[in-house]
Parts: structure tokens; C-alpha cells; sequence
């Protein structure tokens, strides 16, 4: 059943203030107090905790902030005096990131104010024996907090604050005050607490550079309590109530060199780490406990977004992207990933989400065992895979490799140039450009890592170069290109055929290039032509009356060429000239200003 949060004001006051204005009044001042014997007041000290959260986040759960009180004079002196009304101001360094989501207005937010732990909600059935009995409508149960439009202030106004150590009943009431409170003829406890719990944070407004930073950042807090009925001595009012630390890192290792010509396929390794250990959280619950949220991902009260767009039901959300992938590729990876750790429990476990949105909302979760999922392309040659935390030691700080294997598309050109790959990492889900600023749903910026790992995927082939080539007058050229992938140095054995591609003089007037396909050359093989005979044996037409230079791109690697020119006068040779073929480094290799002539 879905609760909700009363906000009663408590009892009316003349003196109630009305929500507190900026006006530059320092936190913690002393509120006006009335005057005469029944006069209170109060000595309050508050104090946080500061856990690390993520800097990439909008929502992070920070500290609670707890504020403990006691009465200055003694309960006698309180007269009638059972309760203040109580204004209750925080404010931070940063945008609050609580949800507004659970239809109470828009400006009503799940931070929840809680006075001496009383978990209490309306709407439950009367509880005669448990920790609602004490209140039988009269104390000031769980309340939420109201956000200020610049969104750095939470304000809990009117709220029912027991007077530490007063009587209750009226002044002839006995006060033994005993460990019983808000009985009729007995006092409340000698102190009052006021806890402010599921406080969420927008941490990534301390990495706004849109890098995350090498070292924590401190969240801080303002907090001031005011009362028109009492002097409310506040101590301890700037807090620290978290510590801003990069949740996320991430490295690349290359695949093995050549593989992928050999094979048909390689395998390259991205590697994920936590920035500190509870970065990654598993799929949490929602959370009915003021005061014990658990550090769960659990909203209170639960929000009302369906489930399978909740995050706050989801687990961390790790999304890799891969940009820049060479053309006549696909990339594979597992569906679970299972990494070890310290313990028999198990370390870091991980599982594919497919059908997400762009910022990695909803989706299915992988289960059961594992299978190879190939990744959608891009028009842009990217790819991204997005997982999901499914199990995590939070004590720990892990690390989870997962391998994206690449494997050469069926039907992909001859020649496969490779590349430099670039590697993004992210947590998800993350804020899209025309996500809104209050949502529920995006709980990162696109904080990246950096620098951006990158690892390299090995061409298939060789471009060679001969620079002069001469079918013309007495002229001819012998062309061999050798194919040393067969060698007594371990290399992988590859085979291909290569294209020729002629530029210059004596071709048709319509085709700026003539071009041709040999057959397949064997590792330890050799091409070996002639222009004005060509070769019957590797399918090579002769092409006569040309002079230009010729550019030849072999489906293999470690090819080789030596062009020999020779000028024949009645069949016999008075002058030759051979050179060797120059190895063209492709764009990827060395830039553009070295590719192809």
C-alpha cells in the first residue's frame, strides 16, 4: 500500500513564524523569546555523518543530519508549555535531488523530518501497543520538506516539537518523567531529537567541468531552527554531510595483434572500477523507515513511477561505449559478466541490459546463463553496451573486466584497415539533454573518465605503393608482391588476394583508375605479373600502352613489392631499373596527411 506523510502544522500559534526569507541573518540565531516566568529555552546541538557518495550523480543520499535538545531551565518553569512550533531550515552547497514525484505538489520533496524517531505515518491502522500508541493524534509524526525555487533549501515549517522535560497534561500534571512520554500525567524525554533523513543530493554540480575529480569534494549543509515561542540556541550549524569522490573509472587493453587476421576475430578488454567501495549498489527496496533508510537506493515515501522505470529499484547502471569502429567489424559481448573477489561470496557481477533508452532507463535484464548479445551499430560506427550491477560486496572496492570481442564481418572488403578505438564509461541512468531538471529518473550527468582509454584494432592488409610503372613504346614493368606471413618467427599465417588500382596515362577517357582483383595469394606465396601480359594464373588482364604509378591494397598483412622496369630494343633488354614497393600507413595509422596518393 502506497503511504503518504501528513503535514500537519501542529497546534496554531500566535507567534508561529512564517517560512523563513533569505535575509542574511546568520544560521543558528536565537529566536525572540517570550517573556515572563514561562519563558524556554532550548540548548540544541546538531551533527552528520559524511558518507562518500558519487560525483556523478544527481540524487546521491547523503548524511542524515540529527539535531539533539534540552531545556535550559527546569520543566517547572514551563508552565502549559507541551509543545513549540518549530521552523527547521537546511540548505546546501548544491541542488537538492529529492523526488517530487508521489503527487503532493510540486514543490513538496521526500527529505523527511522525524522528531524523537517517531516512524508514525497516516493512514495506518491505530496501534494500541506499538510506537504510534504514545501519540494518539497529539504528537508531530514523520513530515516532508517543501523546496525553495532555487532548489539549495528545504524547509519544514510548523512542525510539533515536544518541549524537553516539559509535563504534559497541564501544570498540575505530575512529572515524575519517567522513560513513558506523551501520556496524559507524565513529561516528555529530558532531551528531543529532530532527525532529517533520505537527504539527496546533486553531487555532480561539484564536478561541473564534466570530468570527475581525483579527489573528495565536501557537501555542505546550513541548517537553523526558529521558534516565536521560545529561544532555540543552535550550535554546530555548518555541517559537512558528504564527502563528492568519482564512482567510476575505467582502462582498455588492446586485443592481441593480428588475431583478428588470423582468426577472424579478436578480443579487446575494458576494465571497470569502483572509485570507492559502495560506488556500485544492486537493486534496492523501498524504504518505510524514517530515520533507517539503509542506504538503500529506496525512495520514502516510494515514488510513483512504475517500477521498471524506478531507479531507485535498479541497480547501478555501467555504460560502455565504444567510438570509432573500423568498417567490416561486429562487436560481441557476454550477457553476465562474473568477476572474482575477496571472500566466498563471490566479487562483482554484472548483467546486459538491452532495449534501454538512450540514458540507459528500463530495458530487460539479463538472466539465467550467459550468452553471446552482438551490439547494435551506429551510423557513426559506435557501439555501447550497458550492464547492470547485479551483485556487489559493499565493503569492498571492485573491478569487473569484460571482453568485447570483434569479429570480421562475412562478406566485409578484402582489405580490413583497423583503427584506434575510443572507450567511454559512464554510470547510468544518466541525464539526457531534454531530461528535466526535477525527474526522477536520471540519476547521472555524463561525468566521463579521463583521460578516455583507447585501444588499437590491427589492419588485415597492406597497402603498397609503386610510384613508376610503364607499359608504353619499348617500355614494360614486372611487378611482384609477396606475401611473408609464412616465416620462422611465429608470425600468424594469412592469405588474401590484393586490387590494383592504376592511375595515370593511356587508360579509357571515362575511368580515372583502371582497377583489378587477383585471386588469392597464400601465406609464402607470391603475385607476379607483368603489365603488358598480365597473369592467367592470378587472373590478371594485360594492360597496355599505360604509364602511371600503381597502388595495390592486399587482403593480408607483412606484404611486400619490387617493381623491375626494363626498356627492350629487338627483344633484347638495353635498360632496367627495380626499386621496392613504399608501405602506405593508412590515415589511422599516421593521420591524414599519410594516407593513400
Amino acid at each position: 500500500m502506497k503511504r503518504r506523510f501528513s503535514r500537519r502544522r501542529g497546534r496554531a500559534s500566535p507567534w508561529a513564524l512564517i517560512a523563513l526569507v533569505w535575509s542574511g541573518a546568520p544560521f543558528g540565531q536565537i529566536a525572540t523569546s517570550r517573556a515572563g516566568s514561562d519563558a524556554v529555552e532550548i540548548r540544541c546541538s546538531a551533527t552528520s555523518s559524511a558518507p562518500i557518495v558519487r560525483i556523478e550523480g544527481t540524487r546521491e543520499l547523503v548524511g542524515d543530519v540529527v539535531v539533539t535538545c534540552h531545556s535550559a531551565r527546569a520543566a517547572s518553569a514551563f508552565g502549559q508549555r507541551e509543545f513549540l512550533d518549530v521552523d527547521v531550515v537546511l540548505s546546501l552547497n548544491v541542488d537538492w535531488g529529492n523526488s517530487t514525484h508521489f503527487g503532493l505538489g510540486a514543490d513538496t520533496v521526500d527529505a523527511v523530518l522525524v522528531v524523537n524517531d517517531d516512524n508514525c505515518m497516516d493512514g495506518d491502522s491505530p496501534d494500541v501497543s506499538g510506537p504510534c500508541a504514545h501519540r494518539n493524534g497529539s504528537g508531530q509524526g514523520p513530515a516532508l520538506a517543501r523546496l525553495d525555487a532555487s532548489r539549495r533549501t528545504l524547509r519544514w515549517t510548523g512542525i510539533r516539537f515536544p518541549v524537553p522535560g516539559a509535563a504534559v497534561g497541564g501544570p498540575n500534571s505530575i512529572s515524575n518523567c519517567t522513560v513513558q512520554f506523551g501520556v496524559a500525567g507524565d513529561c516528555h524525554p529530558e532531551t528531543t531529537t529532530v532527525r532529517l533523513t533520505n537527504l539527496r543530493a546533486n553531487a555532480s554540480q561539484l564536478g561541473a567541468s564534466g570530468q570527475a575529480t581525483g579527489s573528495a569534494v565536501g557537501i555542505e549543509a546550513s541548517l537553523s531552527l526558529r521558534s516565536a515561542d521560545a529561544a532555540l540556541r543552535t550550535e554546530d550549524t555548518s555541517l559537512r554531510v558528504a564527502e563528492a569522490a568519482t564512482g567510476l573509472a575505467a582502462d582498455a587493453a588492446s586485443p592481441e595483434q593480428d588475431r583478428i587476421c588470423s582468426h577472424g576475430q579478436s578480443v579487446a578488454e575494458v576494465t571497470v572500477s569502483e572509485g570507492f567501495a559502495s560506488a556500485f549498489k544492486t537493486a534496492g527496496e523501498p524504504s518505510f523507515r524514517p530515520g533507517d533508510p539503509g542506504w538503500r537506493e529506496g525512495f520514502y515515501p516510494h515514488s510513483g513511477d512504475a517500477a521498471g522505470q524506478d531507479p531507485a529499484l535498479r541497480g547501478t547502471r555501467l555504460r560502455i561505449a565504444l567510438a570509432r569502429i573500423p568498417r567490416g567489424v561486429s562487436v560481441i559481448v557476454p550477457s553476465l559478466v562474473s568477476c572474482p573477489g575477496p571472500g566466498s561470496a563471490g566479487g562483482l557481477g554484472l548483467a546486459l541490459v538491452s532495449n534501454a533508452s538512450s540514458g540507459g532507463l528500463g530495458g530487460s535484464v539479463a538472466r539465467g546463463q550467459s550468452t553471446d548479445r552482438p551490439l547494435q551499430m551506429s551510423s557513426d560506427r559506435e557501439v555501447s553496451a550497458l550492464y547492470e550491477v547485479a551483485r556487489s560486496n559493499p565493503l569492498a572496492r571492485e573491478r569487473c573486466t569484460i571482453p568485447f570481442r570483434f569479429s570480421r564481418s562475412a562478406g566485409a572488403d578484402e582489405l580490413f584497415r583497423g583503427g584506434t578505438i575510443s572507450v567511454s564509461a559512464s554510470l547510468a541512468p544518466f541525464r539526457t539533454a531534454s531530461a528535466s531538471q526535477s525527474g526522477v529518473s536520471e540519476r547521472f550527468t555524463g561525468v566521463r573518465v579521463s583521460p578516455r582509454p583507447e585501444f588499437r584494432l590491427s589492419g588485415c592488409g597492406t597497402t603498397l605503393f609503386f610510384p613508376f610503372v610503364t607499359s608504353q613504346r619499348n617500355f614494360d614493368t614486372a611487378v611482384v608482391i609477396a606475401n611473408t606471413s609464412a616465416d620462422p618467427l611465429g608470425t600468424r599465417h594469412q592469405s588474401g588476394a590484393c586490387q590494383l588500382r592504376y592511375h595515370g596515362s593511356g587508360l579509357d577517357e571515362s575511368a580515372d583508375s583502371a582497377i583489378q582483383q587477383s585471386s588469392e595469394i597464400q601465406a609464402g606465396g607470391q603475385l607476379a605479373f607483368t603489365l603488358s601480359g598480365g597473369s592467367q594464373t592470378h587472373g590478371l588482364a594485360p594492360l597496355t600502352g599505360f604509364q602511371g604509378y600503381l597502388v595495390a591494397e592486399c587482403g593480408f598483412q607483412h606484404g611486400h613489392g619490387f617493381a623491375f622496369v626494363t626498356e627492350q630494343l629487338n627483344g633484347t633488354a638495353v635498360l632496367a631499373q627495380g626499386y621496392l614497393a613504399q608501405i602506405v600507413r593508412g590515415p589511422e595509422e599516421v593521420g591524414a596527411a599519410g594516407g593513400l596518393p
